[in-house]
């Protein structure tokens, strides 16, 4: 069986039960029927900051010349 503590008990003890989850241990808090899991959570990278003009395409390829001559109503055979 696992061992669980109830949300009275965890709140006096959370700072040690954040270490203990911190150092690999599993740490679980029952609140009524429902049964809860504390672990570590590892940050996300931020999405890099792209330089002006990274997205910037070239003026001089045909492709892009002819899509832009394309009607606005255009709509590609299917």
């Amino acid at each position: 069986m696992l061992k669980t503590l109830t949300v009275s008990q965890a709140k006096a003890k959370l700072g040690q039960l954040l270490d203990k989850a911190g150092d690999g241990q599993s740490v679980y808090v029952r609140r009524k029927e429902r049964l809860f899991r504390i672990e570590p959570v590892t940050e996300i990278e931020p999405i890099p900051n792209r330089p002006f003009g990274y997205f910037a395409i070239e003026a001089d390829d045909p492709m892009i010349a002819l899509a832009n001559s394309a009607p606005a109503s255009f709509s590609p055979p299917r």
